[in-house]
């Protein structure tokens, strides 16, 4: 083959990967355009006049920003989001703390039915939620636990520690023994290991175990609605959805304004700690 023929040759393979790489980049262009257009539609419409809710217009005429004081100064919405706040935070920090020291037994430890174990725990992501509820909330009846952020905190926790050990376990596995080892030999106890060397390195996998559950606790509406029946204590979809209810004639801008409110801190989240999360992701995939 001559040289011109082999130039012509990678010409074209490379004129084919510029092509490959256009149309994958633009069908993920449009499948992000089509997640994020509801989202861009809600924040427009919390900006437009009292009456003037869901319009054909995208982008409102006349911007009015009164929808987020009167959504603050109506009712109890601002106590479900710091009851929605609460709620999340405490159990994405219980999962993250029980799913690292299972995840580190898993990935360290030899023990008999270890592998049945955590066929059970990878059983039990399979199981509905809802399924759940009715047992979880006559223990919470018996236990005199309705109606508190104990009881939200617990059981949100608990859902998340499946996905957590083997996401956990997965970034453990990645970490070389030697550094332990090196511990040990340094004087360290098992315990002083794993809080002063292993969960340092560690940290990006714990921040995406903690952003996982933080953004579920936080849109979680089946399990709030069973267990907070006291106004006081609702979060903010179960508020929502009552709020929906209570709003008398056309309101759709106060309501846009509500789900803007409820969407911003897991987007905030996100975006703040995405690096973090797919790191941890990607270590977890691999390894687990």
């Amino acid at each position: 083959m001559s040289q011109e023929q082999a130039a012509a040759k990678q010409q074209k393979r490379n004129a084919h990967i510029d092509w490959q790489t256009i149309l994958v980049n633009g069908f993920l262009i449009i499948v992000g355009l089509l997640f994020i257009f509801p989202v861009f539609y809600a924040l427009m419409t919390s900006f437009r006049e009292p009456g003037y809710g869901l319009t054909k217009e995208i982008i409102p005429r006349v911007w009015y920003f009164g929808n987020y004081d009167r959504l603050f100064n109506y009712g109890r919405f601002p106590r479900y989001v710091l009851n929605s706040i609460i709620n999340a935070l405490g159990g994405a920090v219980l999962t993250s703390i029980v799913a690292a020291l299972a995840g580190y037994a898993f990935a360290r430890f030899e023990f008999w039915g270890k592998r049945m174990l955590m066929f059970f725990v990878l059983a039990v992501m399979m199981l509905p939620q809802i399924t759940n509820l009715i047992p979880l909330y006559k223990m919470a009846s018996d236990l005199k636990l309705l109606n508190t952020y104990i009881v939200m905190i617990v059981i949100l926790g608990g859902y998340g520690v499946p996905l957590g050990i083997w996401t956990m376990k997965g970034f453990f596995e990645s970490i070389p023994v030697a550094l332990e080892e090196a511990a040990a030999i340094d004087g360290a106890s098992p315990f002083q290991t794993l809080w002063r060397v292993v969960i340092p390195i560690s940290a990006p996998g714990l921040l995406a175990t903690f952003l996982i559950n933080f953004v579920y606790n936080w849109n979680n509406f089946i399990t709030p609605l069973f267990m907070l029946t006291k106004t006081e204590m609702k979060t903010a979809t179960v508020g929502l959805y009552d709020f929906q209810h209570a709003l008398e004639g056309n309101q759709d801008e106060l309501l846009a304004a509500a789900c803007v409110i409820i969407m911003a801190p897991a987007i905030a989240l996100f975006i703040g700690l995405r690096r973090y999360f797919l790191e941890g992701m990607v270590e977890g995939a691999v390894k687990g």
